[in-house]
């Protein structure tokens, strides 16, 4: 590569004095960002591996849009040849110049260059999988690296967050996926083209008060543009099967209804149908019931998905009738072949525990204490086999209480139930509580300004803007207070549908 190259390369210094202001860095950064685009592919590989290399020069977290631009072109060449280079397979010179830029790079920078970012994501998997079927694992770490850098709350919604979670599941990496997953989807791609609102300091994509969904949209490139609602459905779902994989059926409920809320055009698809039927089942271990539909679901949509579903409410109604495990266990013999063509063999199986644990649960409502034998003759099954899941529930921490020998003859193992919270093995000191409280309010405050950002970008939007003028061409002829509220005679679904198309 020439010198005259690598000077362009390193024109752009985002410390420099000159790009103080973010409106100068905003136009540098762009600028930049034209002039790199318009350099042919020929020119990017000229002096590569060898003493003229650019790669070497560039530093990725400061020099982040040129390094970009120089990786993007060298991997593209390769991964377009028959056989994966050495240089590309993990420990080979470019795998870590990848790795580097997707752990280190300039989030701002990471801004101006979505094109290039999610190509050298995508190039991450596409070479863990050339390496071998059971190798697409080792892109796993760049990948969520690569996302927390450009957004920290991974909340604006990408295709990558569904290549990231399908291929986490494929894995059964699910640990891997949490992190990502526990962060709220706040924002959607919106159309908002890529240009500064004249005047607006803040309005840049490199302003401090920035949010992700400001700088990550449908023209920004860092996702695909054909992102539809049904990818976000299939997230949800994919996300669902990773915490019940991880056995954390509160998250996996939550993501469930996500699926089953999704604005749809009254018609149900494959994805309802199937977040439903877990949605029947994980409220039963959720919550030890069954569990309406909330309201803000397509009636018509839920009406076909409950029709096609008929076995899984029946197993739930089975379920709730506590203590009766021989009727539950009949259920489930008779839809094996069901449950086993859905998916959901494992799911199913785990009813079964959980019954046993909400009717203990239910137990320590009344009782203090109570003989195990007596439980072993309600729910069927021996006394030790009761004794022994009851310790395992109290190991695992999902029951506070203690077994304890009795010295009444006949009485046995007796069951005592701690329902101070201070009291017992899961017995939590005063400090402990108020850092789980601590860390509550953390989160809820952490929702609440995505929700106002929200409520912000809604009022820019097009929709909003356009009732707007509606409501104050009303009041200009009828004379009435200016009334801001929703017009009513428009179809919401309808002009929400209007999107996906």
């Amino acid at each position: 590569m020439s010198a005259e190259l690598t000077s362009i390369l390193l024109q752009f210094q985002p410390e420099s004095p000159d790009l103080k202001h973010k409106r100068d860095y905003d136009q540098a950064a762009r600028s930049f960002v034209s002039q790199l685009a318009s350099i042919s592919a020929a020119h990017w590989l000229k002096g590569a591996e060898t003493a003229q290399d650019v790669l070497p020069v560039l530093n990725p977290a400061v020099n982040t849009i040129a390094y970009a631009f120089a990786l993007r072109h060298r991997i593209a060449v390769l991964l377009d040849k028959r056989t994966l280079p050495d240089l590309l397979k993990p420990g080979g010179a470019l795998w870590n110049n990848l790795v580097l830029f997707l752990e280190t790079s300039d989030p701002v920078q990471l801004r101006y260059v979505g094109h290039e970012w999610r190509k050298l994501v995508d190039f991450t998997e596409h070479i863990a999988r050339a390496i071998g079927s059971q190798q697409p694992g080792l892109a796993i770490a760049p990948i969520r690296s690569a996302m927390v850098r450009l957004d920290p709350t991974t909340g604006t919604f990408t295709s990558t967050h569904l290549h990231f979670v399908q291929l986490c599941c494929e894995t059964r990496s699910y640990a891997a996926v949490e992190p990502i997953l526990d962060n709220y989807i706040h924002t959607l791609p919106s159309k908002i083209p890529n240009v500064v609102r004249e005047g607006l300091e803040y309005s840049v994509p490199c302003a401090d008060v920035a949010t992700s969904g400001d700088y990550i949209h449908q023209t920004s490139g860092h996702s695909d543009t054909k992102t539809s609602l049904v990818d976000v459905q299939e997230y949800y779902i994919l996300g669902a099967m990773a915490y019940l994989g991880l056995r954390q059926f509160k998250k996996a409920q939550h993501f469930l209804e996500q699926v089953l809320i999704v604005p749809s055009s009254s018609v149900a698809n494959g994805l309802m149908l199937e977040a439903y039927k877990k949605w029947v089942l994980v409220n039963c271990l959720v919550d030890g019931k069954s569990k309406p539909v909330p309201r803000t679901a397509n009636g018509n949509a839920i009406k076909q998905v409950k029709s096609a579903s008929k076995a899984y409410e029946a197993l739930a109604e089975a379920y709730v009738q506590l203590g009766n495990l021989p009727k539950l266990k009949a259920q489930i013999r008779v839809g094996a072949e069901l449950w086993a063509e859905d998916g959901n063999t494992g799911l199913v199986t785990e009813l079964v525990n959980s019954q046993m644990k909400t009717y203990i649960l239910r137990l320590s409502r009344t009782f203090s204490a109570i003989p195990v034998s007596n439980i072993a003759n309600n729910v069927g099954g021996s006394a030790d086999e009761i004794a022994q899941y009851l310790n395992d529930l109290i190991k695992s921490g999902q029951l506070n209480a203690g077994l304890e020998e009795t010295d009444n003859s006949g009485v046995g193992v007796v069951l005592r139930f701690y329902l101070n919270p201070t009291q017992g093995p899961l017995a939590k000191t005063e400090k402990q509580q108020q850092q789980a409280l601590f860390e509550q309010t953390l989160q809820t405050n952490i929702l609440a300004e995505q929700v106002k950002n929200t409520d912000y970008r809604l009022t820019l939007a097009k929709e909003y803007l356009e009732n707007l003028k509606r409501v104050n061409k009303r009041q200009a002829q009828t004379g009435d207070a200016m009334d801001t509220a929703w017009d009513d005679s428009v179809d919401a679904e309808e002009d929400i549908m209007v999107d996906l198309h």
